[in-house]
């Protein structure tokens, strides 16, 4: 499905668009946070989308699919902030949507390394993290 398409079908509040990625709320509740080819994270950019996470989100914790493209890069401070108890005081669980193996690799080692204190797994597909973060809600 086209991201456009994918916008028209699931988008309920306003899309967030920055340099490299996308963030806005689906109509199942779940906030989708989306990454571009090529897009390297750092710790500003963590801050930014947790910034506007917590626009969309309203009250409440909530549940976060993150979707990754196979080259995206994260810097150390951008991981262990988005493991921190700040990030989990908004975020419920996190269902990250990871293809290539490196970024299966780095999903890996976020989640023994930085260990995320909220429900954090990898998934191969959209409809699988989608599947298992409904369990939260």
């Amino acid at each position: 499905m086209s991201h456009k398409l994918e916008l028209e079908n699931y988008a309920v509040s306003e899309v967030y668009t920055f340099k490299g990625y996308s963030i806005f709320m689906r109509r199942n509740t779940i906030i989708q946070l989306k990454f571009e080819q090529g897009f390297h994270s750092d710790i500003e950019d963590a801050k930014n989308m947790v910034r506007t996470i917590t626009k969309v989100k309203g009250d409440g914790k909530c549940l976060l699919l993150v979707i990754y493209a196979e080259d995206n890069t994260f810097t150390k401070e951008n991981r262990e902030y988005i493991a921190s108890d700040e990030v989990s005081a908004i975020i419920k669980a996190d269902g990250l949507v990871i293809k290539g193996l490196a970024l299966r690799i780095i999903g890996n080692g976020y989640l023994k390394i930085n260990k995320p204190k909220r429900p954090t797994r990898l998934f191969n597909t959209k409809d699988d993290a989608v599947a298992w973060l409904k369990q939260f809600q």
